[in-house]
């Protein structure tokens, strides 16, 4: 029989680590068209869903749709190196990786992509650097790709 007190204390570890992990409710579904720029999808084969702030701010979710594989390829390839630019600090936000389950992004598996699929990808945000209305650049290998605004 476990005792009441370290039940407890076992109860609020778990609930820290989901926090820490960002295990929180996903943000609504939003229309594609209401937060993706056309361009976007033309130039990455992608429709964004959004840029949210998650574990108390301190993870940048980015959810999308893929549109086109052949073009979304270079966002999914797991050998490209994914971050997003913060131009008024002149920082740039990796993924963060764990030692058991590597890199917070998914990738194609076996080098397929599905067309109308959605994938997310999770960035660091250190200090609570990036808040909600600012913008930030999705960057592959260092070159901007898109201008993205946290909500």
């Amino acid at each position: 029989m476990i005792k009441r007190h370290l039940f407890r204390r076992w109860l609020a570890g778990a609930a820290g680590a989901a926090a820490l992990v960002g295990c929180s409710t996903p943000p609504p579904a939003v229309p594609a068209a209401a937060v993706s720029d056309p361009a976007l999808g033309e130039s990455l084969g992608i429709a964004v869903h959004g840029l949210h702030l998650s574990a108390h701010g301190y993870i940048l979710d980015l959810r999308y749709r893929v549109t086109d594989p052949a073009k979304a390829a270079v966002l999914l390839d797991s050998k490209r190196k994914v971050q997003l630019l913060d131009p008024r600090r002149g920082a740039a936000l990796g993924i963060p990786e764990s030692p058991v389950i590597g890199p917070m992004r998914q990738t194609a598996r076996n080098h397929v992509l599905y067309q109308d699929r959605d994938y997310f990808v999770l960035f660091v945000n250190p200090g609570h650097a990036v808040r909600a209305g600012e913008t930030v650049q999705l960057a592959v290998d260092g070159r901007p790709l898109a201008r993205l605004t946290v909500e």
